[in-house]
């Protein structure tokens, strides 16, 4: 079956990306881009029409850095958080916004019940950002959407 065999081969890659750069402190914005492809398909597979996540970075931004792995952490965490069914799609918008920040923002849904969290996604982005740089991460919650900027880094 085809459809099986690219999901294997999309799984292999997510999980060979998180083993080759969990250890890392920073990795190429190109990198992390490359590897958040097959986790959005594995993703789309998963919900169907419940979940729509769009990529829109300038390539002038693909060669500075970022916490490895931070993208995937942040649509996990809006899917964790969030009603995803056909009725009422997740929307997940991850875009570059023209001053050196990643902009990931989903429409609000929240589920009633939340299978308990333990905050360490966004808690973690955060303490690795503060560990690499003096740079913040800032987030945005209105009754509509909630939004993460990372910063993105210039390493010399």
């Amino acid at each position: 079956n085809n459809e099986a065999n690219r999901f294997i081969e999309e799984f292999s890659k997510v999980y060979r990306y998180i083993l080759s750069n969990h250890d890392k402190e920073l990795v190429e914005l190109r990198t992390e881009v490359d590897f958040i492809k097959p986790y959005i398909f594995l993703l789309e597979k998963r919900f169907a029409e419940g979940l729509v996540i769009k990529v829109n970075i300038a390539e002038d931004y693909k060669d500075q850095y970022i916490i490895p792995a931070s993208l995937q952490m942040l649509i996990e965490n809006a899917i964790k958080h969030n009603v995803v069914s056909r009725h009422k799609p997740l929307l997940i918008d991850v875009h570059s916004n023209g001053n050196n920040t990643l902009v990931v923002s989903n429409n609000l849904q929240a589920k009633q019940t939340v299978e308990y969290s333990t905050g360490i996604g966004l808690q973690n982005i955060i303490k690795r950002y503060q560990l690499v740089s003096n740079k913040t991460v800032t987030i945005d919650k209105d009754e509509k959407n909630f939004t993460v900027t990372l910063p993105l880094l210039n390493v010399n």
